[in-house]
C-alpha cells in the first residue's frame, strides 16, 4: 500500500500564496486572511493531516468574516489541489479499492433484482389466473342477469299494453263530459263578461275622478320638491368651495415640506459625502504603513510587497447614499399618507 504523504506548513503557505497572486493583484481581505491562517497553522502541533487543514481554515474563516465565501472556497481547494498532487499514487489505490468494493455492491444489488423480479412474475401470473377465473363467473351471471331482464321486460310489455287500451277508455269519457262542462261554463261566462262590463264602466268613472284629484296633488308636491332641490344645490356648491379652498391650503403645506425634506437630504449627503472621504483617507494611510509579520524561525514564504489591495471604499460609499435616498423617500412618503 503506498504511503501518504501530509503537507508541511511550507507547501500549505506556497498553494495558498500561488492563489493570491495568480491575477497579479490581492485584497486587502486576502491580506488579512493569509496573515490569521498563517497564525493558526503556526499553533498547531503535529503533522498537518487534510482534516486539520480544513479545520484551520473554518477557523481563520471565523476571524475574517469580510472575505467573500466564494474566494475562501476556492483558497481551500487550492491547498487540497497541493495534497492531491503530492499524493496521486495513494488516492489512486484507494480510488481502484473503492471501484472493487462498489462493483461487488452492484453485483449483490443485481442478483437481489433479479430474485425480486422472478417473485413479482409469479405473483403477476398468479393474479392474472384470478382475474380470469372472477372474469368468467361474472360473464355467466350477465348472462343469467340479461335473461331474467328480457322476461321481465317482456311481462311488463303486454301489462303496459292492457293499461293504455284502459286508459284510452277512460280518455273518451273524459272528453265527452269535457265538451259538457265547456258548454255550461261558456253560457255563464258570458252572464259574467256583460255584469263586469257594467261594473269596469262605473269604476273607470270613478278612477277618472280620482287621477285628476291625484294630479293636483303631484303637481303641488312637486313644486315643493323643485324648491328644496334649488337650496339643496346652493348648500353643495358652498360646501364645493370651501373644500377646494382647505385643498389647496394643504397642497400648499405639502410642497413646502417636500422643499425642506429635500434641502435637508441634499444637507446629509454633504455630509456623509465628507465623512466618507474623510475615512477613506484615513484607512488608505492605514494600509499604507501596514507590514506583513516577517521575522520568524520557520522558512515561510512572504506575499510579494508590490501587490496591490483592492479598494472597496467606491462602492460602499454608493450603497450609503442609495440606503440614505431611499430612507428620505419612504418617511415622506409616510408622511403624505398620514397628512391624507
Amino acid at each position: 500500500m503506498v504511503e501518504v504523504k501530509e503537507l508541511n506548513l511550507t507547501e500549505i503557505l506556497t498553494a495558498l500564496q500561488d492563489f493570491m497572486t495568480s491575477d497579479g493583484s490581492i485584497s486587502g481581505e486576502q491580506r488579512e486572511f493569509y496573515s490569521v491562517f498563517r497564525q493558526h497553522l503556526n499553533g498547531h502541533v503535529g503533522e498537518f493531516k487534510v482534516e486539520d487543514i480544513e479545520n484551520l481554515l473554518i477557523s481563520a474563516k471565523h476571524d475574517v468574516p469580510n472575505l467573500p465565501e466564494e474566494e475562501f472556497i476556492k483558497m481551500g481547494e487550492a491547498i487540497l489541489n497541493r495534497y492531491r498532487n503530492k499524493n496521486e499514487d495513494a488516492l489512486n489505490e484507494r480510488i481502484r479499492a473503492l471501484a472493487a468494493e462498489e462493483a461487488r455492491k452492484r453485483a449483490l444489488a443485481e442478483e437481489e433484482r433479479l430474485r425480486r423480479e422472478e417473485e413479482e412474475r409469479l405473483a403477476e401470473e398468479e393474479r392474472l389466473a384470478e382475474e380470469e377465473r372472477l372474469a368468467e363467473e361474472e360473464r355467466l351471471a350477465e348472462e343469467e342477469r340479461l335473461a331474467e331482464e328480457a322476461r321481465l321486460a317482456e311481462e311488463a310489455r303486454i301489462a303496459e299494453e292492457a293499461r293504455l287500451a284502459e286508459e284510452a277508455r277512460l280518455a273518451e269519457e273524459a272528453r265527452l263530459a269535457e265538451e259538457a262542462r265547456l258548454a255550461e261554463e261558456e253560457r255563464l261566462a258570458e252572464q259574467a263578461r256583460l255584469a263586469e262590463e257594467a261594473r269596469q264602466a262605473e269604476e273607470a268613472r270613478l278612477a277618472e275622478e280620482a287621477r285628476l284629484a291625484e294630479e293636483a296633488r303631484l303637481a303641488g308636491e312637486a313644486r315643493q320638491a323643485e324648491e328644496a332641490r334649488l337650496a339643496e344645490e346652493a348648500r353643495l356648491a358652498e360646501e364645493a368651495r370651501l373644500a377646494e379652498e382647505a385643498r389647496l391650503a394643504e397642497e400648499a403645506r405639502l410642497a413646502e415640506e417636500a422643499r425642506l425634506a429635500e434641502e435637508a437630504r441634499l444637507a446629509e449627503e454633504a455630509r456623509i459625502q465628507a465623512e466618507l472621504e474623510a475615512g477613506e483617507s484615513a484607512k488608505q494611510a492605514y494600509w499604507d504603513g501596514q507590514d506583513l509579520p516577517g521575522d520568524e524561525a520557520k522558512v515561510v514564504p512572504d506575499l510579494p510587497v508590490d501587490a496591490v489591495p483592492i479598494s472597496e471604499s467606491g462602492k460602499g460609499r454608493s450603497k450609503l447614499l442609495i440606503m440614505f435616498g431611499t430612507i428620505l423617500l419612504l418617511g415622506a412618503g409616510a408622511a403624505a399618507y398620514f397628512v391624507l
